[in-house]
């Protein structure tokens, strides 16, 4: 038993045993090197569920915002698609756009600064709706969303920014965006199971249909999620996100499945980026552009702005899920199921945790305690065991 595991194995232990979710993996990295994997519990809290192991599937929730659709654009700009300040004018009809809304840019979107609202349930009249008109008809509801502050001013998390990107991405593309993440985005020659579950989404109550022999013979592989009293049924291999099941499982802020293999092959290839090295999963996305999305700025003259990232979160100052030992050159995501990644770029350290913290409800929010006090022990123990090998990723593959 390695020292990490015996610092997290009691932790992971406990709260499957309080049910704080029924099955867990932690990946450690310290630079291209994997130090530590753990997996626990099962994928449900069924009496014959499988066990929980490199090959369990988990619904990543909002990680799809910069692992697909954050990193899909960082692809288009590094080849001349798109830029970051192109407006929305750009790629939606004026008569669609209000005034207020056509001074928001690809950068307002991708840094939560748009003004649009963080949340609206359209999937309760969306499910009215045939599905091959669902999407003209949320974009326009989007549209037509009151902003709650204008564009740049501070930032406001908002799913529908990401929404909206999603649907960016595949006009300029003349892709579907699942279609569009499985041809930009996979290794050449390693074991890959990243992507979206595209299905056919009629009533909330019908069984899911997918959309490809594949995707549903590895359902079994699926961590369940929740028991949905929306759905009226347990959640297992079909998306969680209640506006992203409408859309047929496809959109920009949900709808990634994964394993945390997965999710360590894109982190990694990230930190090469950023460390001035090319990546073969990312082959066309140049180390500029790669910092240029994930450093640390200020994007406006708001005190409470707070700067931040183009697709990514960085720790909180106060109480922060990354807990307290990250340096503050750090980026991440939280996931709503109880994904999340943390990636110290000047350390090289990445931690990657996924849960499923919304299984058998989502009421359960247990993970906000349990997610800190798990980054502080494995960061406690990484920074006295490793710490000559953290190190700044420039110039080198550390």
């Amino acid at each position: 038993m390695t020292s990490l595991e015996r610092v997290v194995s009691p932790l992971f232990q406990s709260a499957l045993a309080d049910g704080v979710f029924s099955g867990a993996c932690l990946l450690v990295a310290v630079g291209p090197r994997a130090v530590f994997s753990g997996f626990w519990g099962a994928a449900s809290f069924e009496p014959d569920a499988e066990r929980v192991g490199p090959s369990s599937l988990f619904d990543l929730a909002s990680l799809t915002k910069p692992m697909a659709t954050a990193t899909l654009f960082m692809i288009f700009v590094s080849e001349g698609h798109i830029q970051v300040h192109d407006p929305l004018s750009r790629f939606f009809p004026r008569r669609l756009l209000p005034q207020s809304k056509r001074s928001i840019t690809v950068e307002h979107l991708l840094s939560h600064r748009s003004g649009l609202p963080p949340y609206r349930p359209y999937f309760r009249e969306l499910i009215h709706v045939p599905p091959k008109e669902r999407k003209d008809v949320v974009m326009g509801w989007i549209l037509q969303e009151p902003l709650m502050h204008k564009p740049g001013f501070a930032r406001l998390y908002s799913d529908l920014g990401y929404l909206l990107l999603g649907w960016i991405l595949e006009e300029v593309s003349g892709t579907a965006l699942d279609g569009l993440f499985a041809e930009r985005i996979r290794p050449a020659g390693k074991p890959w199971f990243l992507g979206y579950r595209r299905m056919k989404a009629q009533r909330e109550t019908d069984a899911p249909i997918f959309a490809a022999p594949q995707v549903q013979r590895s359902q079994r592989a699926c961590v369940a999620t929740e028991r949905c009293p929306w759905r009226g049924r347990l959640l297992r291999g079909e998306v969680h996100d209640e506006n992203a099941w409408c859309l047929n499982g496809v959109a920009g802020h949900a709808g990634l499945f994964g394993s945390v293999d997965d999710v360590w092959q894109w982190a990694q290839s990230l930190l090469r980026l950023y460390g001035g090295e090319r990546s073969e999963l990312l082959a066309t996305v140049t180390p500029e552009t790669a910092r240029f999305f994930m450093e640390g700025r200020e994007f406006s003259g708001n005190p409470l702005d707070g700067g931040g990232c183009l697709g990514f979160d960085r720790p909180s100052a106060q109480g922060s899920s990354a807990g307290r030992f990250f340096s503050s050159n750090t980026v991440g995501h939280l996931g709503f199921t109880g994904t999340s990644f943390w990636m110290d770029v000047d350390r090289a350290v990445t931690v990657i945790l996924l849960t499923n913290r919304v299984h058998p409800h989502r009421d359960d929010e247990r993970i906000r305690m349990f997610r800190p006090l798990v980054h502080d022990k494995v960061m406690e123990l990484v920074l006295s065991e490793y710490g000559s090998f953290c190190g700044p990723t420039h110039g080198g593959s550390r």
